[in-house]
Formats: C-alpha cells, structure tokens, sequence
C-alpha cells in the first residue's frame, strides 16, 4: 500500500462493511463517507429487523433522516450504493445468513464496528453478548478476509477509567479473561450471573465499560498482528457541530440530555458535581476521526494494534455549570413549545439530598400533572418519565461526579498529513468560543429532531416562557415569606414540635 495515497484515493473502489449502522455513528458515517468520499464502490450495513419493520421499511425510515438531507439535494445517486443485510449483534456470527457472510468475506476491505450496547445498566449477560462476543465474531470472519485492508473498532475512553485521572493513548493491561466471561455469560444461569455482576464487573462503574474494556483486550488478541486494526476510542459523543447540519443528533445522550430537561421545565434536580468538566466532541468531529484512521492504519506497516483517542483535551471542556449558565441565555430567546415550568435546575452530590429534591419537585408534581392528565382523558406521561430520567441520572452519575484528561495526540496527528481540500473537509472542529452558538443550535435542532416541535421558535412559547420566568420568581418570593413568617413569627409551633417529639423519645427510653 502506497502510503502517498489521498484520503479520497485510499477509498476509492473499497467495499465497507458497518456494524450498527442505523446508530448515531452509523448514520453519521454512511453520510460522510458517502459525501466526502464519493468514489467508494459500496457500503454494506448491517441493520436487525424490527418487530412490525420490514428490512426496505428500515432502509426508507433511515435515509429519511434529517442527516441526509444534503446528501439527497446534492448527490442523490449515491444512495444506491448502500445495502443492508439482516443481522444481529445479540446472535452469534451476528445472525448473517451463510450466504452474506460468504459475499462479506470475498468483498470487504474495511470493517467499522460501531455496533455496541450503550446502556450502562445492562445485565452483565446482555452486555458481553453485545458488545464483547459480537466483536470476537467479527474479528474472526476478518480474518478469513483475503481483500480486508483495515479493521476499526470503535470502543469508549470511559472503558480506561478507574482510579486513575489521566488517561494514556493506549491499550491497558486487562484485568479479566475475555475468553472466559463470554463462556460464562453463554453457560451461566442469568439470575446467578445477575446476581455476581457487580463483584465480576469490580471496580469498574457499570457493564458497559467492563465488557468494552474486554473487548478491546479481545480484538486485539486476535487481530493485533495480523490484520491492520486500530481501536478508536471517544470520549462523550454530542451533537454535530458543523456538518451535515448543525445540532444533529438522534438520542439524548450527552449535553442534550441536561439542556432538553431543563428548558422543558422537567429536570429540577441533577446528581453530578457542577464543576467538574466534561469531554465532550461532537459527532461530525469523531466520524472523520473514524475515516481518517482507517486511511492511516492501513498505510502504516503492521506492528501492532492502534489506538487513538478523540477528546478535547487541550481544548476547552464544560462543566454542568458552565453549561447551564450558557443554557439560560439561549432558552430565555429559544423556549419550546411545550413546557412546564421555567428552566432551573439545581446540581448536588448528596445522594439524601438528591433523592428528597426528587420526591419533592419531580415525583409529587408528576403525580399531580398525571392525575390532572386523566381527568381530562389525556395519557399521563410525566410520572414513568421522571421515573426514567431518575435511573438515567443514577447511571450516569459516576461520570458526572469525576474528571479526567483523554490525551489525544495521535488522534489530533491525524489530520497532519492532509492536504489541500482534504485538510478543510477533514479537519477536527472542537466546541471551544462558539459555545452560546452550538447549544442554540443543539436546542433548536433536537427541539423537532426528538421532540417533534416546530424548528422555528414561536411567539407563543416566548410569552409563555416569560411567564413562567415571573410565575416561578413569585412563587419563589411566595414560599420563602411564608418560611421567614414560620421561624421567626410562629416559634411556639417549632417549640410545640420539639417538645412533642422530645417526649415521644423519653417515653420510649422509659420502655
């Protein structure tokens, strides 16, 4: 492989095979590739089917995406250049028919694994099934791959956290068998595997990392020296930032997730430490990180398997504060069309404290709007949605309660051998200045992306934004006169409970 090859060059004529390819990285990659490397020969992803979805209905509802909207205005024929396969990362072999494993085998020269199960709290079984057996699967079919020329992984910087705070650009050592937890997960009674999950997962925060951190250990074992692979491991994935389209997403994973819960009235109380800041990079910046990988792993003489880091480190990153006092300014003028109080939301790492706010301002009132739903025959959601937004919280809280620098000079060296185009179609743009700007963006985009509002903001909203704002300083003003008029004018009544309660205790010591 001549190592002068262009980014463009290296992918001309390949065929790509891509796991997960109706995920966020999935439609994110397709569009780049498909965009900015126009004379690749095709992609292959592999899609599983949906109860009630044929594989065609799959394929329309994809390419009906936001995402692509640029691509179908200004390259439509490229479309046709795409196929999807049925398959399944749950399964073994991930559920190809022998008959498109046999066409992959002879036809694939590059390999994306993005497949994976992001849920942090997966039952262990579920978790190594997923993300640690489907990757061995798939590096054994690489490896009957006579025209494979690289194979990317893509794993998570958090699957190198432990007590450590800085985090090297490189494989650490394993701390399991990867071998043995997917026999275990095979051959294992669930409820007993269930059971001993949190003492087999250690000093690991959830199932994800673990199994991530197996996997990478596993992909490395069978393809460090033999197939041309390098792991790619990102750090908190965002909403794109320029390309295709600024604010695209399709999940509520990262900063959106905050923004969206709080300008909606919703969240109100967050478990996370305000100031510690989060590694965030947006979608658009780890897709080229992906593509530019691939290019240069597969010019670089085989040693041994490689890992790169996308993160912002050197770069500006943001804690829950910072983000929240940026949110303020861009919700006040860009409200939603829906929401049920004004945006205020309060962080704290006092798991008591937390739980009472919780009760108090998320629980409580979501009864009380439910309730108020069914009076009015309306589907009471709020309720099974705090519910979810709790167990989101407590899952993810680990990351939001800690820091650490990803160093990332071999993933920022990428780019350093581009030229001319390449170099502008290609480059890392990072959240750093246009922070106000990104989350505008971020707001407005995900406003008719997730939630199905309007993409543009309506005066109405804006008015019933600003009475909010003035309903909620009422209240506010309201309560804590009430709070004053308690303490210092009604002292008998604290007394009278003192004295109860004192008296209650005495009664049962005397007992």
């Amino acid at each position: 492989m001549e190592s002068s090859k262009s980014v463009r060059e290296f992918y001309k004529g390949k065929t790509i095979f891509i796991t997960g390819a109706t995920g966020f990285f999935g439609k994110a990659l397709i569009e780049k590739l498909l965009r900015s490397c126009p004379d690749i020969r095709h992609i292959y992803g592999l899609v599983r089917t949906k109860k009630g979805k044929t594989l065609n209905e799959r394929i329309e509802h994809l390419f009906s995406n936001p995402i692509f909207d640029l691509l179908r205005d200004t390259k439509p024929e490229s479309f046709s250049k795409v196929t999807f396969i049925n398959g399944d990362v749950c399964e073994e072999n991930l559920g190809l028919s022998n008959s498109d494993m046999k066409m992959l085998i002879e036809n694939v020269n590059i390999i994306f694994h993005t497949a994976a199960s992001v849920r942090f709290d997966d039952f262990l079984g579920d978790a190594i099934q997923i993300n640690l057996r489907s990757s061995r699967d798939l590096a054994l079919m690489a490896l009957k791959m006579e025209k494979l020329e690289v194979f990317v992984h893509v794993s998570t910087a958090y699957a190198s956290v432990t007590k450590r705070k800085i985090i090297p650009e490189e494989l650490l050592p394993v701390h399991d068998d990867w071998k043995e937890m997917i026999c275990l997960a095979e051959k294992s009674d669930t409820n007993i595997l269930n059971y001993l999950s949190h003492k087999i997962v250690g000093k690991y925060p959830n199932t994800y990392t673990y199994t991530k951190h197996l996997a990478e250990h596993c992909i490395n074992d069978l393809l460090g020296a033999k197939v041309p692979t390098v792991i790619v491991k990102p750090t908190v994935v965002s909403s794109s930032i320029t390309e295709p389209m600024r604010g695209w997403t399709d999940n509520f994973n990262g900063p959106i997730s905050i923004a969206l819960g709080s300008c909606s009235g919703v969240l109100r109380i967050c478990l996370a430490d305000m100031n510690a800041a989060v590694d965030y990079v947006p979608v658009d910046t780890i897709v080229k990180a992906l593509i530019l990988s691939a290019w240069k792993t597969a010019q670089t003489p085989l040693t041994a398997t490689e890992v790169i880091q996308p993160s912002a480190f050197g770069f500006k990153k943001y804690s829950m504060k910072l983000i929240v006092d940026i949110g303020s300014q861009v919700w006040y003028k860009y409200p939603l069309d829906v929401q049920i109080w004004y945006p205020n939301v309060k962080f704290t790492q006092s798991l008591i404290y937390y739980y009472i706010n919780a009760v108090l301002f998320h629980l409580i009132p979501a009864v009380c709007i439910d309730l108020l739903l069914r009076l009015f025959r309306c589907k009471p959601i709020l309720f099974k949605l705090h519910r979810k937004i709790c167990a989101a919280n407590l899952a993810i809280s680990y990351f939001l309660e800690n820091e650490w620098d990803f160093l990332n000079s071999k993933a920022l060296s990428l780019v350093d051998g581009l030229d001319g185009s390449e170099k502008e179609d290609f480059k890392y743009v990072f959240i750093t200045d246009n922070e106000v700007e990104y989350l505008k963006w971020n707001t407005i985009s995900a406003k008719w992306l997730l939630l199905g509002q309007s993409k543009h903001v309506k005066p109405s909203a804006v008015k019933i934004n600003r009475g909010f704002y003035y309903l909620d300083k009422i209240c506010k003003g309201i309560f804590y006169i009430w709070l004053i008029w308690l303490v210092f004018f009604k002292y008998h009544i604290q007394t009278t409970f003192f004295e109860a309660t004192s008296n209650y205790w005495n009664r049962l010591g005397q007992q």
